[in-house]
């Protein structure tokens, strides 16, 4: 019996290396699959299955070589599709992009791999004299960084076809990769407009802090897009960052607030939450100047001089607001405040006047104000302070129709 056991352990000491060489063996079988001139889609696709078993297992998994392989596969793929496109073939966006990008994955691994360390001939580490550290001779590196500086441009290209296709992950990488290898060796122009699109990827990716950092990177290379504040200013407020929506409208309005109003309408709301009403009122006057004609910079200047002033003296502006836009449901709620409250108050500074000649004075003001606030709350449902107004309004013309209705609608 223990003669058996020896003849089994012996057998799978045989077997072992046999296993282990058979690893080997794929790598060396795929390199000739794609050394032929005539290997096509098919064949890099049979090559991709054929290594992937070797980029795990224990023999193969750490040379360096076998990650050149996977990459040179993937290349060669890559470089088959566009191929077909350039015949105008129709290729698979998805499938060429990722071979690419994988590619890439491939080819770094490699490089990471890609380093023999240096020994004497006693067996001592040889030391470089300019670091002190030990000296590593590279094998693959040089043929490894050839394929993909060749490349570079296909990053660009690629990070554009998986973004038309909606893969924003895909999109995301392409252009990151292009980025890390075209720094220092294309125009900070071509950089610039790579990290626009990447954040705009980011943004569809759902990344929006990714997408604020990436605009800014590619306005700090120069790209400087009215378009990349306005993204910006959206993935900012969906992050409910305040103070970054405001600092960047700050920046967007050097350049671009005599051509959009809404950097400055941020501003001039900035403002007037830290109740700035100084420079609020600066800003409006340096806006309107220009841009006279937009209705919420009108009812902002209403705001400002009813803070500065009183009610009054603001409804010209919100009256104005409304003119330039009856739709602008602040704007008609300002103006319907402005006739409720005037009744209000006639109520209250002649509580000595008889029912009837109360009425005379403030009811004409409620006529007023009403339809004004049924459209300030038709604008707004969730304008709380107009509905209350309206239950106010309508029971003082004792109006219980109407009152009803109100009442059952909330």
């Amino acid at each position: 019996m223990k003669q058996l056991l020896n003849i089994a352990a012996a057998l799978l000491m045989i077997i072992a290396p046999a296993a282990a060489s058979a690893q080997k063996r794929v790598v060396d079988d795929v390199k000739r699959i794609i050394s032929s001139m005539t290997v096509g889609v098919d064949q890099y696709k049979l090559a991709q299955g054929k290594i992937k078993p070797a980029l795990s297992h224990d023999e193969t998994k750490d040379n360096s070589e076998t990650w050149l392989i996977a990459g040179k596969v993937q290349f060669g793929l890559y470089d088959k599709y566009m191929a077909q496109k350039s015949v105008g073939k129709t290729v698979d966006a998805l499938a060429m992009g990722h071979a690419i990008i994988d590619g890439y994955a491939y080819m770094s691994r490699g490089l990471q791999l890609d380093s023999i360390k240096q020994y004497d001939k006693n067996g001592q580490p040889k030391i470089d004299r300019k670091t002190g550290l030990q000296q590593v001779k590279t094998k693959h590196s040089d043929d490894i960084m050839k394929i993909l500086n060749a490349h570079i441009d296909d990053f660009n290209a690629t990070g554009a076809e998986l973004y038309n296709v909606k893969d924003w992950d895909g999109a995301y990488l392409a252009w990151d990769i292009y980025c890390k290898l075209a720094s220092g060796t294309v125009a900070n122009e071509a950089l610039a407009e790579a990290r626009y699109f990447q954040a705009i990827a980011a943004w569809q990716k759902g990344d929006m802090k990714l997408a604020v950092e990436l605009f800014a990177i590619s306005r700090e290379l120069g790209l400087v897009k009215k378009e990349g504040y306005d993204y910006a200013l959206v993935c900012l407020s969906a992050l409910n960052d305040e103070a970054g929506v405001v600092e960047l409208a700050r920046e967007a309005y050097e350049y671009f607030g005599d051509v959009d109003p809404q950097y400055a309408r941020i501003m001039i709301n900035d403002y007037i939450n830290r109740k700035d009403f100084v420079h609020a009122n600066q800003l409006l006057d340096e806006v309107i100047a220009t841009q006279s004609a937009d209705a919420e910079l009108q009812n902002l200047k209403g705001l400002v001089v009813e803070q500065s002033n009183n009610l009054e003296s603001a409804l010209p502006y919100f009256e104005r607001a409304v003119q330039l836009d009856a739709n602008n449901a602040q704007a008609v709620y300002n103006v319907a405040r402005y006739y409720y409250n005037t009744a209000v108050s006639a109520s209250e500074n002649n509580r000595r006047l008889s029912t009837r000649e109360l009425k005379k004075i403030v009811n004409p003001l409620y006529e007023k104000a009403m339809p004004l606030m049924e459209k300030a709350y038709e604008l707004d449902p969730t304008n709380t302070d107009a509905r209350e107004a309206l239950r106010a309004i309508y029971y003082r013309l004792n109006m219980g129709t109407k009152l009803n209705a109100l009442e059952k609608a909330n």
